[in-house]
């Protein structure tokens, strides 16, 4: 689950889960509406019986709500490819966009007084009670 000599969050933990909805469709009265004179035969409408229809929801999140909601298309089956292509390469993107972006990684430093600076300039973005808060038992 986690890397071997990764960062170990509570934030990567993910968890999902799916169910099947059914739903009906009901035409509306307005759709039966017309003008008809005092003396004339109103025409018969017949009310069509419920069109039901069911559709597989699947829901992933992590300890901040949501991360991806996606509904299985009309007509699809949920197979180990669908599964891959579409569910968990969308987890795995909003995973990466909450993830805290590390802006020094990848950067080479020739002189220490390079990395000091980089280093404090990112300490700066720091709030100072987040900062504060690492130092308190």
């Amino acid at each position: 689950m986690f890397e071997p000599h990764g960062p170990k969050r509570l934030s990567d933990i993910v968890t999902g889960d799916e169910t099947w909805f059914t739903f009906f469709i009901i035409p509306p009265k307005r759709l039966n509406r017309m003008w008809v004179d005092g003396q004339g035969d109103r025409p018969v409408v017949l009310r069509p019986g419920f069109q039901s229809r069911i559709r597989m929801f699947t829901v992933f999140f992590n300890y901040s709500g949501p991360l991806v909601v996606d509904i299985l298309p009309q007509d699809t089956t949920m197979t180990a490819t669908y599964y891959l292509q579409n569910e968990l390469s969308q987890v795995k993107s909003a995973i990466n966009e909450q993830r805290p972006k590390d802006r020094l990684a990848g950067r080479k430093f020739d002189r220490i007084q390079d990395l000091a600076k980089a280093l404090n300039s990112e300490l700066r973005t720091i709030p100072e009670e987040d900062y504060q808060g690492v130092f308190r038992k």
